[in-house]
């Protein structure tokens, strides 16, 4: 027992990192700043200062265990309730998202939660609206309901592929709307769903995840480059590199601000050749940028951090437009 107790408690783990960056990616736009186990299971700060609240549910057996489901419901109003409570209600939202396809308890599971679902508690069907009210009797200053979401992430099985389908589609759809497409998704999951975990792990509940954080993988991802044809390196070498490069992805305290100064100060940097800028820039100013190897694990010679700082500023130049096209999209 206590070992299916154990896989349960993981499993809502990895659900809840999950569903994260589904609402996550849901609110790019107008997000700030992400946790985990902030004021609530998911708390996302938007950048008028308000938040969404999240309770967050999971059930191994989703598609055929209905025993706790109600119990569930009942648990997460409570809880958004108090998070409402002590907000002040400066919330734009409160969200209780299941991967149960049958939340209510219905004898027969309703069609409205087939696949991804979401359901504004004045669409509910009036008998589940009564259950709704009837699961906030008895708590004291109940949360606003016009402000509630019921929310269905499929999300089950020990199939890998299965179980997060449909967490890379939204991860899909995101990277085709940035024109990203060759950036492999199960990649950007891999990032994002262990960040986000690590991000409920901090005692300091004021710790965030901001989101130029988590735009900074897909900005490393997009300039990659592994043709080091260019520079005199060995195989060796070329293979430290990639590496080193590949490490960068999972650095995201204040990287983001590299990029940002790459393009800022390249974009004011004078000279009479303009066929020539990129690389007198790189050259002028290309130890300008050592920093960003600070507090990090990543050991290359002092030469070969050279050449790597030179690819990464070179490629984040050479795609700019991309670059910038991501920090509209996601209104960076």
């Amino acid at each position: 027992m206590a070992d299916r107790d154990a896989t349960s408690v993981l499993f809502g783990f990895d659900f809840q990192a999950n569903a994260a960056i589904v609402l996550m990616l849901e609110n790019i736009k107008d997000m700030s700043h992400i946790r985990l186990e902030g004021c609530e299971d998911i708390d996302i700060k938007l950048n008028d200062g308000s938040h969404i609240f999240a309770q967050a549910k999971s059930v191994v057996k989703s598609s055929s265990d209905f025993t706790n489901v109600l119990k569930n419901l009942k648990k997460s109003l409570i809880s958004l309730s108090d998070a409402y409570r002590t907000s002040n209600d400066n919330v734009k939202e409160l969200i209780y998202i299941t991967n149960s396809l049958n939340p209510f308890k219905e004898k027969h599971p309703n069609t409205i939660f087939w696949g991804p679902a979401q359901r504004k508690f004045a669409s509910l069907p009036d008998d589940l609206q009564e259950k709704v009210s009837k699961a906030l009797e008895g708590i004291k200053n109940p949360l606003d309901t016009d402000k509630l979401k019921i929310q269905i992430l499929p999300f089950e099985t020990d199939n890998y592929t299965e179980r997060y389908k449909a967490v890379i589609a939204v991860i899909g759809d995101f990277i085709s709307h940035l024109g990203t497409n060759s950036i492999e998704r199960s990649r950007i999951h891999e990032i994002w769903a262990k960040d986000l975990f690590l991000s409920g792990t901090r005692k300091d509940k004021s710790i965030n995840l901001k989101k130029k954080d988590l735009i900074w993988p897909i900005i490393v991802l997009v300039t990659d480059n592994d043709d080091y044809d260019e520079y005199d390196v060995d195989d060796s070498e070329a293979d430290e590199l990639l590496s080193a490069y590949k490490d960068i992805i999972n650095i995201c305290s204040e990287k983001y601000e590299f990029v940002t100064r790459v393009l800022s100060d390249y974009n004011n940097f004078k000279t009479e050749d303009k066929s020539t800028k990129l690389e007198s820039f790189i050259k002028s100013e290309g130890t300008n940028f050592r920093y960003l190897f600070d507090d990090t694990s990543i050991k290359l010679s002092n030469d070969l951090q050279e050449i790597l700082i030179q690819i990464i500023i070179r490629n984040i130049i050479r795609k700019r437009i991309r670059v910038n096209h991501i920090k509209d999209a996601v209104n960076l």
